[in-house]
Parts: C-alpha cells; structure tokens; sequence
C-alpha cells in the first residue's frame, strides 16, 4: 500500500486506487465525478447528502479500478472510511455504489456508465 496525494496520483497510474475525500477538495475524486461538485450538487450527484457518504467503483484505463470513499463532510468521509475497513459486505467491483451512513449501508443501482478517467 502506497499513499499519494491526489496531486501524484499519475505516480501510481498502474495501479487500483482507494481514493478518499469527496471532488469538492479532492481532484481525483472530481475526475471521477465530472466535476469539482459541492455542496447541494454533491448531494444531487451523488445521493450523499450532511450526515451520509458514498461508496462507489470505477473503471480506469488498463483494466484498474478507483474506489471513491467520501462524505459530505470531513466526519462522514471517516464514517465512510470506517464502513469500507470493517464492513464484510462492501463490493468493490466496477460499478458498484453504496450510500449510507453511521447506522446503515445501502447499495444503490448505478444507472449511467462511468466515464473514461485517466491517471
């Protein structure tokens, strides 16, 4: 296991990634998205609104994946960090998005292809 900021990410291009902060502060995690989303956009986005967090897999070029492990906030990114590391159920096969909070997880249907992301 290597960290890198999201700066250095083209540094581990050969590899899976965990990438954790929501695309508000995290660039990679905006490449994955679409977009720097803040905010009430986040939440529109992607389900996770204040008190929740995302869990979600994509596809990368060269057959890798990204896992994006974020919340609508700093505490909800541990929330959701925590659930990730502790949690048997979590699947972290391309396409695969869960939505959830303290108490509980949800997977969701993903019903649009993620996008090509490079790095």
């Amino acid at each position: 296991a290597v960290s890198v900021t999201d700066s250095e990410v083209t540094s581990v291009a050969s590899k899976n990634l965990i990438v954790v902060g929501g695309s508000c502060v995290n660039s990679f995690a905006a490449q994955l998205l679409d977009g720097a989303l803040c905010g009430a956009v986040w939440e529109q986005k992607t389900s996770a609104g204040a008190g929740s967090f995302l869990i979600q897999t994509f596809e990368r070029p060269g057959g890798k994946i990204a896992t994006l492990v974020a919340g609508y906030n700093a505490g909800d990114t541990a929330d959701a960090v925590k659930t990730l590391t502790t949690s048997s159920t979590i699947d972290l096969s391309v396409g695969k998005k869960y939505v959830g909070n303290k108490q509980n997880v949800a997977e969701v249907t993903v019903t649009a292809a993620a996008g090509n992301v490079t790095g």
